[in-house]
């Protein structure tokens, strides 16, 4: 295959908005799922986290984390809503400021190029499988990891702890059915870290090596509207660094 990179300059009159994402989107190191109203919105990363230092050292437990210690009340960690898995994190960390946990491999990994992931909350993960086929096809795309690829019976950890305020033992986890169940903490389940993203113009995002390679957000025909690679067919790449390339495949 025969891979031309041409000259920028168009023909046609196409507009472009390189600072709007939109669901389903590869940005900023994962997998847009979640928007608000200024433009902000919520990643989730393509792949899950493995264990370092499981307690059993199978392939099967290197694919899994527990919550937490047995019973034991982590406060500020029993939030639900969107937006609030930071917070949970954050929380968890204050309390258990070393560990094993799910909130440890999401806060220690650098995946993608970022180390600002974490534990998404119980609304922000069912959120997450609300779009799972379209992740899940984008996170493929892109090297990652289809949600059903490891342990399929397993769910996913949220950062949300039981609402009781007298049984301390469980916290929620998520099927990507998206069926929402309370799973004992010192069970090992799945972990899928998220981050946030703000405007293009207002980005507070954290690169651990600013010479990482950028990454496609959109592929665009002539006429603006979104594709995918097509061969011997001029294409727009447009990058997370707000660079866009004019490219044509050859077979």
């Amino acid at each position: 295959m025969i891979k031309i990179i041409i000259p920028f300059i168009f023909l046609t009159t196409i507009s472009f908005n390189c600072k709007t994402q939109s669901i389903g989107d590869y940005y900023q190191g994962g997998v847009v799922f979640y928007l608000d109203s200024s433009g902000s919105g919520l990643i989730v990363d393509i792949s899950d986290l493995t264990n370092p230092s499981p307690l059993v050292n199978t392939s099967l437990d290197s694919l899994l984390t527990r919550w937490g210690n047995y019973s034991t009340h982590v406060p500020g960690t029993s939030s639900e809503s969107i937006g609030s898995g930071v917070i949970n994190t954050q929380n968890f960390i204050n309390f258990y400021n070393s560990g094993n946990f799910a909130v440890h491999q999401c806060v220690n990994s650098n995946n993608q190029g970022f180390n600002d992931w974490y534990l998404p909350s119980k609304n922000e993960l069912e959120e997450i499988f609300t779009h799972r086929l379209l992740i899940d096809s984008v996170a493929l795309l892109n090297g990652g990891d289809l949600f059903d690829d490891f342990a399929p019976l397993y769910p996913y950890w949220s950062s949300t702890e039981s609402p009781s305020t007298t049984d301390f033992r469980n916290s929620y986890a998520v099927y990507p059915s998206n069926f929402t169940v309370l799973r004992g903490k010192i069970l090992e389940l799945k972990v899928r870290a998220v981050r946030t993203f703000q405007p293009s113009n207002t980005s507070t995002n954290k690169p651990v090596n600013s010479n990482r390679e950028k990454q496609i957000i959109k592929i665009l025909n002539l006429n603006g509207q979104e594709c995918v690679k097509k061969l011997n067919t001029i294409l727009f790449y447009i990058f997370d660094d707000g660079s866009i390339e004019k490219k044509l495949f050859l077979e």
